[in-house]
């Protein structure tokens, strides 16, 4: 048997190599087109009461599916055989919303279900440009702020040109932009298509109200099939208005006006996506929490903060509220699922519900729900020009939804196979492959085909591949990026077990910098990864042999461990500090959580990951600071993080504090931690910490370094952090002058610490240090006088010593005033120059200047 098949815009015969298989449901569930028409074609009439017996059995929502998902695939004349089958209102209403133009046009010839052919009507000769163009010099003269004669008047126009197509979409189009077309039908004192019980109430005198209303239809049909308004747009009119169904039923329509079963759906999807939405603001409050206690709490180690994040996530007071998030989620995903085919169906009456699936979609994307997500993507863009497209045409589902539902998938489907790349590989393919090749804005076969290689090089370790396309990332199709979103995550997971992360990782990491696409794309690829892990958690999957932790974790810290981390969150969260913390957190939780899990090997790549996550979103957190609140709730998260119990009231009550003393002093938390161990003394105040930095940043000191300073300002003087607390008053107020202060303060009273410091830091003592520290007192006190340059002229000549000179020399370079002082100093020439000759020749020696500030300053002398 020959079928024929469509190609483009005609036909053409192909002669199948093989007898098509029987018509099954499960048979044509996974049929291509050629095959489905093919089966359909040669179905007799024994396999035809056999399928109807099938179908008949199937529960309604897989029958549903099935026909919604035939009626994409097959032609006209096939989709025919199947009313019997099926149904012939169930079949023309999946032709109607799943079908694309063409096959619902000859469908309803076949069916002779078409719109009824208007009256023979006069045409004026006039091409289309010249009727539009009268069309709009009518429509100003005649229908414009015509209030209560619109519809007279309009449906005049149109009875008068109803023989010129241009002319009636031109109307249609004018009357839409500015209000009229919706008060025809609707108007408050009774629109064109107004009922009594069934007969119409609007006429005119001439009694020719059926005229009007056939002309008015048949001009919305013209304007629909000219593109001045769309299927989308009349059934947006006809929601809930019986007018706009009326016209629509006359121009043959389908699908159109809310029915019970769609404002019952759009009722359960308002209350799914309003519960999901208040818990994901429930945890965005707790979330912000956590980020402020968390810099309140003080330097940590990567593992301690993953603990405290997940002390504070399991609190009792917490929990609930992070677990209603996944619920909420879980319960909308199921309700997608279950009702797809009404979901849908419902989008294409009202489009309302419309927007509804669309924040459905996004929300599944980013909660862990990929793969329902990507079916619901693929269900709407399947068929570019069938209704259910046209419906979602206004909203985006072709960039951060779709690569945010890719990478989800990717995470759902590897986890759901206990971590086997190749399974989860080609169920996404699968997933994928769903899309067809009817989809031109979002890329074509080439991009398809490209996309699927890049998986295959990633999920096969072949990591390099990602470079010949990070140059034109931004530019790449959205199905091409769907494919990348997937591999990285893939790639992850092959990186982590295979041993080789340093590839993997700057492959990433070039993807990373390629632009925001890029960025944006490894930020969701993480985030897919950790939103698995918490769906694991919150499960009872997450540990074990096959569980999260050890088969994805590993791929979870490689990714975060990448140098582009912070580049990635920056260009994710656009600088929104909620998304910050609720990233770092839920990675940062994840982690922690898996390394008491994970082998000793992986747990390298998490750990290094909570490291990265921490540096990455530090400066968000550090916004965050609440003051002393909570100080108690500090204390026992920062115990069950693991921190010394008795020093967890200094880090509660001077986090901020030690933050600071940290980043001044190049500690770890490891080090700050050993310091209030030993000597909790140091934290007694703000005061305390403060001046205790400020005497070790005096003294050189960093790192590991300022415990053993510490120790011997103890053994000194039991009582050290009182006495450097006194003299506080005392320090000058030039930061330069307080450290010359404490340097000489310590050395006149603390012996040993003292000599401990000159053995770290031996440049900051001796005779060449205080010429450096005289040369810095008189610099900031003659420096910036009128005189300035004649005195400190004098003080070069009264000064021969060569680190004084240096010092004063590269003062005045590094405020930018060398060259201003020599050209002022110049003209008194004598003893001035001379030392000033010196003295620049010093300072390049002690490389405090560079030859060429000196030549430009030595040439006024």
């Amino acid at each position: 048997m020959v079928v024929m098949m469509r190609d483009g815009g005609g036909s053409v015969p192909q002669q199948p190599t093989v007898p098509p298989p029987p018509p099954t449901p499960a048979n044509l569930g996974r049929a291509d087109a050629q095959a489905a028409n093919a089966s359909v074609a040669a179905m007799t009439p024994q396999q035809q009461a056999q399928l109807t017996g099938d179908v008949q059995a199937l529960p309604v929502a897989e029958r549903n599916e099935l026909i919604n998902q035939l009626a994409t695939v097959l032609e006209p004349a096939q989709l025919r055989q199947l009313e019997p089958v099926f149904g012939s209102d169930v079949v023309r209403e999946a032709v109607e919303t799943r079908a694309g133009v063409v096959v619902r046009e000859e469908y309803a010839a076949l069916t002779g279900s078409g719109a009824p052919s208007s009256r023979p009507a006069q045409r004026s000769g006039l091409d289309d440009g010249e009727q539009a163009s009268r069309a709009q010099e009518d429509y100003a003269d005649n229908v414009a702020n015509s209030g209560i004669l619109a519809t007279l008047q309009l449906s005049d126009l149109m009875l008068e040109h109803a023989g010129d197509p241009a002319y009636l979409s031109e109307l249609v189009r004018l009357a839409k932009d500015d209000g009229t077309l919706g008060a025809v039908v609707d108007a408050p004192y009774g629109g064109l298509y107004q009922k009594e019980g069934d007969t119409y109430t609007w006429d005119t005198p001439g009694n020719d109200g059926d005229a009007r209303r056939e002309v008015f239809a048949t001009a919305i049909a013209t304007a629909i099939d000219r593109g001045a308004i769309s299927e989308t747009d009349l059934r947006a009119l006809a929601v809930d208005s019986g007018g706009w169904q009326d016209v629509a039923g006359r121009i043959d329509v389908a699908q159109v006006g809310a029915t019970d079963t769609t404002r019952a759906t759009a009722t359960s999807l308002d209350d799914l996506l309003g519960a999901q939405d208040g818990a994901q603001e429930d945890v965005d409050r707790l979330d912000e929490d956590l980020g402020g206690l968390l810099a309140q709490a003080g330097p940590m180690t990567p593992e301690q903060q993953a603990a405290f994040i997940e002390a504070f996530r399991n609190d009792p007071e917490h929990k609930p509220t992070y677990d209603t998030l996944i619920e909420s989620s879980q319960a909308l995903s199921d309700y997608m699922s279950t009702h797809r085919n009404e979901v849908l169906d419902a989008a294409v009456r009202d489009p309302a519900v419309a927007g509804q699936v669309n924040e459905a979609i996004a929300t599944l994307a980013r909660n862990g729900h990929g793969v329902e997500a990507m079916t619901l993507l693929a269900q709407i863009q399947r068929v570019p020009d069938s209704a259910l497209a046209g419906v979602f045409a206004g909203f985006d589902l072709s960039g951060e939804v779709l690569t945010d539902a890719a990478s989800s998938a990717m995470s759902e489907l590897l986890a759901a196979n206990d971590g086997s790349v190749s399974q989860a590989q080609a169920q996404f393919t699968t997933l994928m492959s769903a899309f067809g090749q009817g989809v031109p804005a979002w890329g074509g076969y080439k991009d398809f085909s490209d996309g699927q290689k890049l998986l295959n090089d990633l999920a096969g370790g072949n990591y390099s591949a990602l470079d010949r396309y990070k140059l034109q990332w931004d530019s790449s199709s959205p199905l091409f990026r769907a494919f990348a979103a997937a591999g990285v995550v893939a790639g992850a997971v092959s990186a982590a077990n295979a041993g080789n992360s340093e590839e993997y990782l700057l492959a990433i990491g070039g993807l990373a910098q390629s632009g925001e696409n890029g960025a944006r794309l490894l930020a969701g690829a993480m985030d897919a990864l950790a939103e698995s892990g918490r769906l694991a958690q919150y499960s009872g999957t997450f540990a074990g042999a096959a569980g999260f932790a050890a088969r994805l974790a590993p791929a979870l810290g490689l990714i975060a461990s990448s140098a582009s981390l912070v580049n990635s969150i920056q260009e994710a969260s656009d600088g929104n500090v909620g998304y910050a913390i609720a990233a770092f957190g839920d990675v940062l939780g994840v982690l922690g959580s898996a390394l008491e899990f994970t082998p000793v090997a992986p747990a390298g790549f998490i750990v290094s990951g909570i490291g990265a996550i921490i540096s990455g979103v530090g400066s968000f957190v550090g916004e965050l600071i609440n003051g002393n609140e909570r100080r108690e709730q500090i204390e026992g998260y920062l115990v069950e993080a693991g921190v010394d119990p008795q020093i967890a009231d200094e880090m509660a009550s001077r986090g901020s504090d030690l933050f600071d003393m940290a980043e001044t002093l190049d500690m770890s938390a490891e080090d700050i931690q050993a310091l209030l161990v030993a000597h909790p003394e140091v934290a007694l105040s703000a005061g305390h910490v403060g001046i205790i930095t400020r005497a070790a940043e005096a003294c050189g000191l960093q790192g590991s370094e300022v415990l053993g300073f510490v120790d011997k300002l103890a053994g000194d003087n039991a009582d050290f952090a009182w006495d450097l607390f006194g003299i506080v008053s005392a320090l000058p107020t030039s930061d330069t002058q307080a450290q010359a202060f404490l340097r000489s303060y310590i050395e006149n009273n603390y012996d040993s610490a003292i000599e401990y410091a000159q053995a770290q830091s031996p440049e900051l003592f001796g005779a060449a240090a205080e010429e450096r520290e005289a040369a810095v007192r008189d610099y900031e006190s003659d420096g910036f006088t009128p005189s300035y340059a004649l005195a400190l002229g004098n003080r070069l000549i009264d000064n021969t010593d060569p680190a004084y000179r240096a010092e004063m020399i590269g003062r005045l370079a590094a405020d930018g005033r060398l060259e201003v002082f020599a050209e002022e100093l110049g003209p008194y020439g004598g003893d001035w120059a001379e030392a000033s000759r010196a003295a620049i020749s010093d300072a390049v020696a002690a490389g405090t200047i560079t030859q060429e500030q000196a030549d430009a300053a030595l040439g006024h002398f």
